[in-house]
């Protein structure tokens, strides 16, 4: 109907008006103004899965819940009529999954881990119930990804906090690329500061260039122009949730990259406060002496010290949440 009105009102005034008007134009305007359902982006994760009843046919019309446990938020789909159900927008965390249809006992699948561009199945086997009941399954999901085909490595929360990664300018979550099968030795794409301010690391990936790399933060592209195999920023590792690298076959919402596609998600507010509070520090004096020095070779000073914080919570229960985080690093400057 909302077409059918915006197309009269162009036709309208293509007779009104006193130039001639292309008519295919105007068509073409009144169709891009139809409203059309955003497609998901890379920062979400999918849950996707087959209902089925005790004898493996298909039940069509069954309710899904998907709960985030930790915001509260939940969301709602229906199995079609082959039985499938598909979440391709949930946010990164973990989730309470409940399936349940009528005359079937509910099915409830607790600690299910959702990660961004990652494809995760739960398919539920439902029983006849005559009275009202449910089952709690608590064995784990399997890890394996079957439902995608793109290789695809997942850094989460716990590896940035407690894995060594450094450059020049403190902790870069940019040096455990080299934890990826395909990446090569990551380094300081240029060592310049107006060429690389944010110290950016990168390296090659299955042998191609690291021009073909492509970092996103939130879903938004993070290139520095002028050298594209440098991002523009580097978030603080504290802040980061999970950072999701692919290195082949990729699926065609990556785009625009034939090397590695790297999509960082960072931490969000929860119903619970939550913080951290941190120092990190470098000192020639802890570093042992190159084994292949000569003796009475003394260690290049090099000294670091980085502190910083980070906090989140609720300001409205279940619908508004908040985080900020605080990093405050010191040079590196090496001295002779």
């Amino acid at each position: 109907m909302r077409f059918a009105r915006i197309a009269r009102l162009v036709l309208r005034g293509a007779r009104l008006s006193p130039r001639p008007i292309n008519i295919g134009g105007a068509v073409l305007l009144a169709l891009l103004a139809i409203p059309r359902p955003a497609q998901p982006q890379v920062l979400y994760g999918s849950l996707t899965g087959t209902i089925t009843d005790a004898s493996q046919a298909a039940v069509p019309g069954a309710t899904v819940q998907a709960l985030n446990l930790g915001t509260g938020v939940t969301k709602r789909t229906t199995s079609n009529e082959r039985g499938i159900y598909l979440f391709s927008d949930l946010q990164p965390g973990v989730y309470r999954v409940t399936v349940s249809a009528t005359s079937f006992s509910k099915v409830v699948q607790e600690g299910v881990t959702i990660d961004a561009n990652r494809v995760r199945r739960f398919d539920a086997t439902l029983q006849v119930a005559q009275v009202t009941e449910s089952v709690l399954v608590s064995a784990p999901l399997a890890v394996l990804q079957a439902d995608r085909g793109d290789l695809n490595t997942q850094l989460e929360a716990a590896q940035l906090a407690n894995l060594p990664m450094t450059s020049s300018a403190g902790r870069n979550f940019q040096a455990l690329y080299k934890l990826v099968p395909g990446f090569s030795m990551v380094t300081e794409g240029v060592s310049s500061d107006g060429g690389n301010p944010q110290r950016s690391m990168t390296g090659n990936v299955n042998g191609g260039s690291m021009q073909n790399n492509l970092t996103r933060i939130d879903g938004a592209a993070n290139t520095y122009m002028w050298l594209p195999f440098n991002t523009a920023y580097v978030p603080p590792a504290e802040s980061i949730e999970s950072v999701s690298i692919v290195t082949n076959s990729y699926d065609a919402e990556q785009g625009n990259s034939n090397g590695a596609v790297v999509s960082v998600v960072t931490k969000s507010g929860t119903n619970e406060f939550h913080g951290s509070a941190f120092g990190y520090h470098t000192d020639n004096a802890l570093k042992a002496l190159n084994r292949f020095n000569p003796g009475g070779y003394r260690k290049p000073k090099s000294i670091l010290n980085q502190v910083g914080g980070s906090v989140g919570g609720p300001i409205l229960k279940n619908r508004l949440f908040f985080f900020a985080d605080w990093e405050a690093p010191t040079p590196y400057l090496p001295q002779w």
